[in-house]
């Protein structure tokens, strides 16, 4: 059966928090309307529950050593919703940091629609790097990426300067 895209409009923004594991606490209606869950479903449930099949194991591994070390992270996923349909999104995701004691308390994800400009350029990469991990492995994935990056960076730009240049 073939998989149907649902696409985002340019008002939909989700949100979603997760716990330090990335199991969900709490995600807005915008996030159970395009993932086509009843509202309340996914609390409690590990957000890779949603990964689609297409997304490279090496994307998360990056993002989640980034967000581990306080750091935000920017990237585009595609997600899996019900009823054999995906989801392309531009994402943004940052620790909750406790004041206190400066130990990360949550993560707390914003994501939009993809631009076409993005998806034409990240929609092939990714299939190139699940290539890689299938054939050689998740550090040759992330290899390619971190080099995709490089070649991607003017003057001393961040990854995720590199990445919202992308999207835009």
């Amino acid at each position: 059966m073939l998989e149907k895209e649902k696409k985002l409009t340019s008002v939909d923004i989700i949100v979603s928090q997760s716990d330090l594991e990335g199991f969900i606490i709490y995600a807005n209606p915008i996030f159970y309307k395009i993932a086509g869950y009843p509202y309340g479903k996914l609390i409690g449930e590990n957000h890779n529950s949603i990964r689609h099949k297409d997304m490279p194991k090496a994307v998360f591994k990056i993002l989640w050593e980034e967000l581990k070390n306080s750091q935000e992270v920017y990237c585009f996923i595609k997600n899996r919703a019900k009823n054999n349909k995906y989801y392309w999104v531009f994402a943004h995701i940052r620790p909750s940091i406790n004041e206190s004691d400066k130990t990360i308390r949550n993560y707390i994800s914003t994501r939009r629609a993809i631009s076409n400009k993005a998806k034409d350029i990240i929609e092939p990469l990714y299939k190139q790097m699940l290539d890689i991990e299938t054939n050689r492995g998740v550090k040759a994935s992330e290899d390619l990426f971190k080099k995709f990056i490089k070649e991607n960076r003017f003057h001393k730009q961040s990854d995720n300067e590199v990445i919202h240049n992308i999207q835009y």
